[in-house]
This record gives structure tokens, sequence and C-alpha cells, in this order.
């Protein structure tokens, strides 16, 4: 086949499939172009899933006739008049192929209203022609109606989704709409059935609510961050709850939903290692930034942006989310009975199961039991912790007597302090002049050698008795070829042999077991550099490292290492872990004495 000339319907088709990528796409197109014309109220309806039938209403400014006919045309457009106004945008649509490339592949009646004209128009249209047209007696607004999307391609058609699958697509497109415009109302009815009615709800926290039922006002913390030209601001939950994707994250860059992994992965870096491995927090983040520094012109569907300063984003978003974690301050102590030593009905047993104390944290603060330090206060770390105390799991370290602290500690003034014990294989357990200390085992020993490390500067390897071969993937082996002698100063060494990567060594301070995720993590951190200030990025690189070569939960620990692991933590005064999770935290005798009413 020689070099020709395609036709025109078969370009707009084939430009149709970066458009119409399914039928949330529609949908967002055409509530895109609503929100464009100033509508306060948007009004869309679906039917088995988008496939059949497709309706967005607004009440927006509407267009003329002569508009209306040159809308259904590619490449016009209301938003952009020169390649100047693309450094500079503002509204959501701009390329001027919505409606042509949805007209293309459907049939679309377009209904139409704007001030300038007596009489609105209703345009009937197939396959991207117009086969018909009336005047229209109404409002101001546009009226929208799809049928039988990709009708006219039948090869494209039946990699739609199945309408169940299409219309949940459609409904979390339209939650992420009612997050990011609170002055927008939008009514959204699934085959027949109304799904959304936000008329009522005017502020985010009543639209979060209504999106998710399960997290309530308690659970949310505001975001507030401001560097003068980048400002972050919304809502991000407790570490407490969580899912198990990153579905529940929202992120907005001037009010446009972006997904992008970058993003996402700063905002959860805002919580140090306050979120469990595996768990990601809700979130509704706004990012407000000069039309002029973020390019949203890289992707078909508008999904990602290109900031002029990535770093300065990132930074922000992760400073804002963990200044609002550090800034809530709340803890929960649920103090659990055993069922054996309770009396009385279910919801008395209820009633005394549980006790909820919250702080703030400006105001009070827990006194270190050694050096009058507060515990939870703004310096401190993300300071929501969850404990639940039962009288199972304890072992006592009490051999034939209590232990006291030495008489040379009471002297120098840092109070007696006598072990109990260890809870759960988990945390040890000591007796203060403030009350009961508790500190997580894992959390000291991964901080006092990750302050090791930071002091050696450089990481002794130990060489495997049998070098093991990775299976990485490209990217990740790029990085291991480029960055070699940084992963050198962190104890890994590798062969090079034709197109397979053979670790020899590893850090000498962690066991086989595992190393590879180690490696792994370290490979993804290292993505991050050129974006991140190089000595946090190699900080991050030691956490990763000290996390693994740490205590781990379960393991047990006898009365002499726990005391060389408090003695190390009490010398060094460390409160929080290299991921920012607090290392211990007290539990007041005045507590316990008001939950037992003495």
């Amino acid at each position: 086949m020689r070099i020709h000339e395609l036709p025109t319907d078969v370009v707009r088709k084939i430009a149709a499939g970066e458009v119409v990528t399914g039928c949330f796409s529609v949908v967002k197109e055409l509530v895109e172009n609503s929100i464009d014309a100033g509508a306060s109220l948007v009004e869309i309806e679906i039917r088995s899933g988008g496939k059949e039938y497709i309706m967005v209403r607004d009440n927006g400014s509407g267009m003329t006739n002569q508009e209306a006919k040159l809308a259904i045309k590619p490449h016009t457009t209301s938003k952009i008049s020169s390649i100047e106004d693309l450094d500079s945008l503002i509204t959501f649509g701009f390329r001027g192929e919505a409606l042509s490339t949805i007209a293309s592949v459907s049939r679309m009646r377009l209904s139409t209203a704007a001030d300038s004209e007596e009489l609105g128009t209703i345009l009937e249209i197939a396959g991207g022609s117009v086969t018909g047209q009336k005047p229209l007696s109404g409002s101001n607004g546009t009226f929208v109606e799809v049928f039988d999307l990709l009708y006219n391609t039948p090869a494209r058609r039946k990699f739609l989704k199945s309408a169940s699958i299409e219309g949940r697509m459609v409904t979390e497109m339209i939650q992420r709409f009612i997050l990011a415009f609170e002055n927008v109302d939008f009514v959204y009815s699934r085959d027949s059935q109304t799904v959304f009615d936000t008329r009522g709800a005017g502020s985010l926290q009543d639209r979060i609510a209504l999106i998710y039922p399960g997290i309530s006002t308690r659970d949310l913390i505001p975001v507030s961050g401001d560097s003068g030209e980048i400002k972050v601001n919304g809502y991000v939950t407790l570490p407490s709850r969580t899912r198990k994707n990153r579905m529940g994250e929202n992120i907005f860059v001037n009010r446009r939903y972006v997904r992008q992994f970058e993003l996402n992965y700063a905002l959860e870096r805002g919580y140090g290692e306050t979120l469990q491995k595996g768990n990601f927090p809700f979130a509704v983040l706004f990012i407000d930034i000069d039309p002029q520094e973020v390019d949203v012109n890289i992707h078909p569907q508008k999904l990602e942006v290109k900031f002029a300063s990535t770093a300065a984003v990132l930074d922000e978003v992760k400073r804002a989310v963990r200044s609002a974690i550090k800034g809530a301050g709340h803890f929960t102590i649920n103090i659990v009975h055993s069922e054996e030593n309770i009396t009385g009905s279910s919801e008395e047993r209820k009633d005394v199961s549980e006790i909820y104390q919250d702080h703030e944290v400006s105001n009070h603060g827990f006194k270190h039991p050694w050096r009058n330090q507060k515990v939870f206060d703004n310096n401190a770390s993300d300071t929501y912790t969850q404990s639940r105390i039962d009288r199972h799991h304890f072992r006592s370290f009490a051999l034939g007597g209590e232990r006291e602290g030495s008489p040379e500690k009471e002297k120098s003034g840092e109070g007696k302090v006598s072990f109990i014990g260890v809870f759960g294989e988990r945390y040890l357990i000591a007796e203060s002049e403030d009350g009961l200390l508790l500190i997580d085992q894992h959390a000291a020993h991964e901080r006092i050698i990750f302050e090791t490390l930071k002091e050696s500067k450089r990481i002794a390897p130990q060489n495997l008795l049998m070098p093991l071969e990775l299976n990485l993937e490209r990217s990740r082996m790029d990085l291991v070829i480029a960055r070699e002698e940084t992963l050198k100063k962190l104890g890994f060494t590798f062969d090079f042999v034709n197109d397979k990567i053979i670790m020899v060594s590893i850090p000498q301070v962690m066991g086989v077991e595992g190393v590879v995720d180690v490696l792994e993590e370290i490979l993804d951190e290292m993505r991050l550099e050129g974006l991140e200030d190089p000595k946090t990025v190699f900080d991050n690189l030691l956490a990763s490292i000290a996390c693994k070569a740490a205590i781990r939960t379960g393991n047990r620990l006898d009365i002499g290492q726990a005391e060389e692991l408090f003695e190390e933590l009490r010398r060094k005064n460390l409160l929080v872990c290299p991921h920012g999770r607090p290392i211990s935290m007290v539990i007041r005798l005045e507590d316990l004495d008001r939950y037992f009413s003495r």
C-alpha cells in the first residue's frame, strides 16, 4: 500500500480512541464542559453503565445556534485562541476535541440556549453528521444526550466492559467532581436510581462524608500548607483509617484530578511510618499552583501533569501532610478486660471496656521519665498511637523481686525507672515517676541502628556464601548499574555477567532473609534522586536498612538485652524512629486512677 491521506471519518474515529476510552471518559468530558460554562448545577444520568445512554445537563452559559454547530466540529473551542494561551490554562477543556469525537462514535442530541438569543437550538447528530435541527424554548444551559456509544465502531464497542464495571467507573469519576467543586451541585442517577444529590452538602467535610460514609469528622485532619508559590490544602485521615489500595487518595492540581505516582508517594511519605506497609490513607488534597508552572497537556485523558519544579511540589505536599499529622495530637487507649474478670450485661462490659482520651498537643504533653521531655508535642513526631492493654501475652522480668532504678541514676536526677516486663513480645514496659512507660522495641532498635549508620557514613559489607542472581525489572536493573557506588556505600556489591546482575555482598547489619525486598525498596527510593535533597534520599536509604535490621516484633529479649536497649535510648534521648514513628509513650498514673474511679 502506498502512502495516502486518510478519509475524514477515519481520522475522527481514530482520534476518538484517545478521548473515548470508556463511558466514564465521555461523562468526564461533558461534565468538564459544564463546569467551564460556569454551571452551578450539573445533572448526570446513565443507563447500562453508559453504554446505552448518557445524559449531562447544566445551567451554565449555553451556546448560540452558530456555536452549537461549530462545537461538534474538530478542534473548535472557546477556551484558547493562540499558542500562548496553553501556558496559562485555567479551564478543563482546551483541545476542542470532546464533542466532535463523542459525536463521531455515537448518536447524540445537543440542546442548548444562551442569553444572547431568544430561542435555543436542538441538534440531532449521528456518526458526527447533523441529521436534524429544531428550535428550543427554555432557560440557559446545555443538555447533551449520548445514545449507543461506539455503535458505528463495533470492533471497539466489544472492548467496553460490563455495564456494572462501566457504571462503577462513572460513579468513581463523579465522586471526584463532587469533592473538587464545593460550589457546584451534582445530581447523579444510575439506571433510574439517584446515587448522589449534593444539594445541601456545601462543605468539603459534608461531601467527604457523602462519598465515604464510613469516615467520620473525627477521622479527618485538615491539611494546610503554603510556600507562597504552592498551596496545599484539604483533608487526610488519621493513620488508623486506611485501606489496602490507593483508591481513597484523591489529589487535585488546580482542581483537576490527577493520577500521578509521585504525588501519591509524597502524600504517603508525609505519614512517616505511622502507616503500616500495604495500607493507604484516605485523602482529599488540593494543590494550587500558578498555571504557568504546570503543563496539563501531556496526557490524552489529562490525568497526569508536569510541573516546572516537581521537587518543590512534592516537598510541599509531604511537609503539609506531615505537619497535619503531627498537629493532630490524638492517641487512643483501649483498656480491655479479660472476659472472666467482668460481670454484668454485655452493655455494661462495653461501657467499661473502652476509654478514649484526646489531648491537644499545644496544651498537653506527657513528661519523658528521664529528661522531662514531652513525648506528645509538636516537636516529637507523628503522634497518633493506638494501644490495646490486655493481661494476656505478658512476660515479667521480675526475678525474686522488683528491679529498681540504680542509685546512680536517682542521684543524677534522671528519676526512678524500674523494668516490669515485655508485653506481646513487642513493647518494653517500665515504671517511672510519671506512670507506665511503654517502648516499642522495634522502633527503638531501628533508631539506634540508624544513628549508628549515619555516624559511620558507610556500611560494612558481608560476603554471601552463595551469590544471589537478581530477577529485577528493567528500570531497577538500570538503577543498580547507574548507582553502583552509592549501593556499595550501603554494603551491597554486585557482579555483572552479560545481562545478569549477581548480588555478591549485603550490609553486615542485615540477614539474608528479605534482603532482595530491601534492595528493591532502596532502588525505588533512588528514583527520587533529583527530586529530593540528596542527603534526605541517603538518610531514607539508611532508614530502610535500619528498619529491616532491627529486632522484629515477636523476637524475645532477655533482661540484659532489654536493659541495654533502654539505656542506649535514654543516653541518646531518641523520641522517634527514622520514619517518624513514636518510640515511647506514657500512661499516666492519674489516667489509670480515673479509669478505676480511685
